[in-house]
């Protein structure tokens, strides 16, 4: 039996996440820079990064801050 790694809530956030992020990459590269000789290095830079960071915020840090806000609500109520 095959097991997933991902379930198929989180792996539809990365996909639209991942989609998201290289579009705006794509279009942040072509409008700052243009099409450069190094525009595919220059572009693979900006869609980790911004994977990276978006990922982190909408997958950690909200749902963390969302927790942690719950708590304190309900230690002072």
């Amino acid at each position: 039996m095959k097991k997933n790694f991902l379930n198929p809530a989180l792996r539809r956030k990365l996909l639209v996440i991942s989609l998201l992020c290289l579009l705006i990459a794509s279009a942040l590269q072509l409008y700052t820079f243009g099409f450069a000789d190094n525009f595919f290095i220059n572009w693979l830079r900006m869609f980790v990064v911004l994977f990276v960071l978006v990922a982190g915020t909408v997958l950690a840090i909200v749902p963390g801050a969302n927790y942690i806000v719950n708590k304190a609500s309900q230690l002072l109520s």
